[in-house]
């Protein structure tokens, strides 16, 4: 599969936008958060899985918030022989359409378009293939399950030199797997082993008739359980009726004295409510004795108050008009004081005056310094900047100078170990060329490149290296041209200057750096024209005239900080008197009003104690005390007697042994009952066993639990059979599938070597999973490696895939934010791997990071 083309419309956040991608290589998608990359990916997913007219879920979650459009997604796709141009419009007025470009153009629309599209990527898209070639930050890294991806099979089966003529397994194998599958399923699940099907019939069956067989058996034992046990529960019934009729009796018995001690208990309660009715009466006539005696000590204690509260009256009076007079007098003080700080004052406002006028002068010049020092500083700046700007070497420069430096001593020792030597001496007079220059004496010269030795006039000897020499020498020339293109770009004569202008440019940057951060302390947060404003405003004050100090500020600011202390301390000590004088009257005030409630009171208690007395004297209330108490002492001993009858009769005794003759005669009953129901149980078993037949159906059980026993024991030697033969075919399949892991191992440990190292290899189990990695001789498991090395490796076992994949059996790989855990030295690596392996796989990049493949080689770039 080959995706060409895809434009979206109204998807989520993105209004519309469509994105050609490169057939072969590494496509990179940049763009910020929330730019709608992963939504193009989206969109993609959707269009070859959801219908138009779905209502899943995430299929209305595409629509634009608050918008009452469709969504449409088109795309441009080579899948196999195919090559179509499919759309979906989604969640309003659903549309599908498809267009058939090749190999024969045909168009359709519709469930028969979507069916159509179906069918054809179920003929040539390995979607085990599709779904794992994919490498997302926010996933597990690892490469999933790879053992049922055909596509990957046969390319294996090429790369391992085993593959039969057409790749894969032949076409009758794979009918014979389906066959052996197919009679496997008819008697176990294919996932778990588990029976089913007419195994798992088979034992339901045999299960269901031994349980049938069990049942009727039961039924049986039950009956003669119930002829045998007849006869004793007729004996137990006529036991229990004798003992209910005297059980019956005690219960009459006991109920009748329990009624008797129930009577003497009303008694006692009638007299215990006569006394009670008594305590009230006598608790009534000493309450009204003692009311009397408290209404006259109130009036004894109000007359002692209202005469102490008059005393106080006058002295509060006494204390107000002395605290009155003492603030009068210190008003008068108060008034001069205050006059004496307002003249302090006017002179301190002169003072200060002319001291401020000497401190602009003094800023003034600290400004002017200042201007100066800045003006300075940005001129070195500005020259500094311009010096670091000339030299354009970058940290980047330096590594491509040292690897390629690098290279070409590895090259030229290889090229030297592998070309021929030639050696020249010219003897006599003749002239002697080697490619084209005279020599005078003895020359050696290596045979990397033709070699044209040459005697004018007498003879030419061409010198040519061979194959593997000249593949080394354009190796090398190669090297040359890049190291050319980057003297150029650096402008420096040699490798060996690429470091030092870099280290120049970093001086000139430090250099920028430094005058900068100068400035700005100069500077202090402000700006020159900060600076030039506070100028401009110093000189117009001060050009308002000199003003001649004739105080020292200080001085008067001290006379009159004490100055205000005074008058405010007169202030507080007049307002504290006034307000002692307002608090002394406020008491007076409150005191004469405390006096006129208690008169009242007085008052009030004379005319209640008056009322009372006529009503009723002092010796008749004495009288109604005496009579009450007799009362109560008459009904008190009325409730003794009572009460000693009724701890004679004991009803607590009386009811205990009732609740036990009734409990006794309540169990007696439901043993009756219970025998009763058994005997009814007993007589209807017999009935039914002889009117229903129970032995006949015993005999047909048996011969149906035969039947299902036998039946089963054919079906589960079929079943082991099929299990047999579907598990020999399994192993034989996994045993062929080992020999894929070689080929794909070798190519993860060349992809990796450039991350990891020359010497990196990998353990790969049958299913493609990367179980451990070695490195400088240790052995690690994937699954400790740290989260960067892992989301590496991930990416390289899927960029192994998809470079050993046949490119009309592949599909893209994608790759969305991935990397994010990587360090930048292993970065530049991946971005290095990246884009020599791509070759003719189609890689799509989503990122927000851009510079995490800027050195991706080949990359086609789009900004969205």
């Amino acid at each position: 599969m080959r995706l060409h083309r895809l434009r979206v419309e109204h998807f989520r956040g993105v209004q519309s936008r469509e994105i050609e991608f490169a057939d072969t290589g590494v496509t990179v998608i940049e763009g910020d958060n929330e730019a709608g990359k992963s939504s193009m990916m989206e969109a993609f997913d959707l269009l070859l899985a959801a219908q138009a007219s779905s209502k899943a879920k995430q299929v209305r979650a595409i629509q634009p918030a608050g918008r009452d459009v469709g969504t449409e997604v088109w795309a441009d796709i080579s899948c196999g022989p195919w090559r179509f141009e499919y759309a979906k419009r989604f969640n309003r007025q659903p549309e599908t359409t498809l267009t058939i470009v090749e190999p024969i153009r045909e168009q359709l629309a519709g469930r028969e378009a979507h069916e159509r599209v179906e069918k054809m990527l179920s003929e040539s898209l390995d979607r085990t293939l599709f779904s794992a070639l994919r490498l997302l930050q926010s996933t597990d890294p690892a490469l999933g399950d790879l053992a049922n991806s055909a596509a990957l099979s046969q390319a294996l089966d090429r790369a391992a030199g085993e593959a039969e003529s057409d790749g894969g397994e032949s076409a009758a194998t794979q009918d014979l797997v389906a066959a052996v599958t197919a009679e496997y399923a008819k008697y176990f699940t294919v996932a778990q082993g588990r029976p089913t099907g007419e195994l798992a019939d088979a034992r339901e069956a045999a299960r269901s008739a031994e349980a049938d067989v069990a049942e009727r058996e039961a039924i049986l034992a039950r009956v003669q359980d119930a002829t045998n046990r007849l006869p004793h529960v007729a004996d137990a019934i006529k036991q229990l009726l004798a003992a209910e009729q005297d059980e019956n009796v005690e219960v009459a018995t006991m109920t009748a004295a329990v009624a008797e001690a129930e009577g003497a208990r009303e008694q006692v309660r009638a007299a215990e409510a006569v006394v009670q009715a008594e305590q009230l009466a006598h608790r009534v006539a000493v309450d009204a004795v003692h009311q009397r005696d408290r209404r006259r000590a109130r009036r004894a204690e109000l007359v002692d108050a209202k005469e102490q509260n008059s005393a106080r009256i006058a002295e509060f009076r006494g204390l107000a008009a002395a605290a009155t007079e003492e603030s009068a007098a210190l008003t008068v003080e108060n008034t001069a004081a205050t006059a004496e700080l307002e003249r302090l004052r006017t002179r301190l406002a002169a003072a200060e005056a002319a001291a401020l006028v000497a401190a602009d002068r003094a800023r003034l010049t600290r400004v002017e310094a200042a201007l100066a020092e800045v003006v300075r500083l940005q001129s070195e700046l500005a020259r500094a900047r311009v010096a670091a700007d000339q030299i354009s070497v970058t940290a980047a420069d330096v590594r491509a100078a040292t690897s390629i430096d690098r290279e070409l001593t590895a090259l030229t020792a290889r090229l030297d170990a592998a070309a021929a030597a030639v050696a020249v001496t010219r003897l006599g007079s003749a002239e002697v060329h080697v490619d084209g220059a005279a020599i005078d004496g003895d020359v050696t010269v290596g045979a990397a490149d033709e070699t044209v030795v040459e005697i004018p006039g007498v003879a030419r000897i061409e010198v040519r290296p061979g194959a593997d020499t000249a593949v080394v020498a354009r190796e090398l020339a190669e090297l040359r041209r890049r190291e050319t293109e980057l003297l150029d770009r650096c402008e420096v004569p040699s490798l060996a200057d690429v470091a030092p202008a870099a280290n120049r440019r970093t001086e000139a940057v430090r250099r920028v750096t430094e005058i900068d951060r100068d400035l700005q302390r100069e500077l202090g947060g402000s700006s020159r024209e900060d600076l030039e404003r506070q100028r401009h405003h110093l000189v117009d004050r001060i050009t308002d005239g000199p003003v001649t100090v004739v105080e020292d500020p200080a001085v008067l600011r001290s006379a009159e900080r004490e100055q205000a202390d005074l008058v405010a301390r007169a202030e507080r000590t007049r307002d504290a008197r006034l307000s002692t004088a307002r608090e002394h009257i406020g008491r007076a005030d409150a005191l004469e009003e405390s006096g006129t409630r208690i008169a009242a009171e007085i008052a009030a208690l004379d005319a209640e104690l008056t009322d009372a007395a006529e009503r009723v004297d002092d010796d008749a209330l004495a009288v109604r005390v005496a009579d009450a108490a007799a009362a109560l002492e008459k009904a008190n001993s009325v409730l003794a007697a009572r009460s000693l009858r009724l701890e004679q009769l004991d009803i607590g005794g009386l009811q205990a042994r009732l609740a036990h003759a009734e409990s006794v005669l309540e169990r007696t009953r439901k043993q009756l009952s219970e025998q009763k129901r058994l005997r009814t149980e007993f007589l209807t078993r017999l009935e039914v066993c002889r009117n229903d037949g129970r032995l006949d159906e015993l005999s047909d059980a048996m011969a149906t639990n035969d039947a299902a026993q036998a039946r089963l024991t054919r079906v589960s030697a079929r079943a082991a059979g099929a299990r047999a033969l579907h598990e020999t075919l399994q192993r034989k399949r996994n045993e062929s599938r080992a020999r894929y892991v070689d080929p794909f191992t070798r190519r993860l440990e060349t992809l990796a070597a450039p991350v990891f190292g020359d010497d990196v290899s990998f353990h790969v189990t049958d299913d493609f999973v990367i179980a451990t990695r070695t490195l400088d001789g240790v052995t690690v498991d994937v699954d400790a490696l740290s989260a960067g090395a892992k989301e590496q490796l991930g990416l390289l076992a899927r960029l192994a895939c998809a470079t050993l994949v046949d490119s009309a059996d592949g599909v893209p790989l994608i790759l969305d934010d991935a990397l994010g855990y990587t360090d930048p030295g292993r970065l530049a690596s991946m971005a290095q791997v990246l884009g020599s392996a791509g070759g003719d796989a189609q890689i799509i990049v989503l990122t927000c990071t851009p510079d995490r493949y800027n050195e991706v080689a080949g990359a086609k770039l789009i900004a969205v």
